[in-house]
């Protein structure tokens, strides 16, 4: 299974829009995250967000919040109008959790109950990512 982890600041306000066949909500936004050396530059990657995900990203993030985002990792190829081929990876989000920089939680300081903060989740009953292709 494709499962990736990622902690993201957003450089490209979320856009909102929907499909035209079944008005299914998509979120798609622009994220940047430092690299692994100081010297080399930050990375940046596509996160695309599906139904309800898509509609509460769009409500709850905007340009410079720092988030942390689950997802599947993938591989978009597309042809150029050359004849050549450009590929580019994108995540898909199944959860997306806002991150307060500056405050480091620890086990000492964390509430024993504390509920986890997430925006909506695209999961079926078995525990399956339930995003449409």
């Amino acid at each position: 299974m494709n499962v990736c982890i990622l902690q993201a600041e957003i450089i490209q306000e979320p856009q909102l829009r929907y499909t035209q066949d079944s008005q299914l909500a998509v979120t798609d936004m622009l994220v940047q995250f430092p690299g692994l050396r100081p010297e080399d530059p930050h990375g940046r990657l596509k996160v695309v967000a599906w139904g309800n995900l898509a509609e509460q990203t769009a409500k709850q993030f905007k340009v410079g919040d720092h988030i942390v985002i689950e997802g599947r990792l993938g591989m978009i190829r597309a042809d150029l109008p050359g004849g050549g081929r450009m590929t580019r990876a994108e995540l898909t989000a199944a959860r997306i959790f806002p991150v307060q920089v500056g405050e480091a939680l620890t086990a000492e300081t964390a509430p024993a109950s504390a509920p986890p903060t997430v925006t909506a989740t695209l999961e079926d009953s078995d525990g399956e990512f339930a995003i449409p292709f």
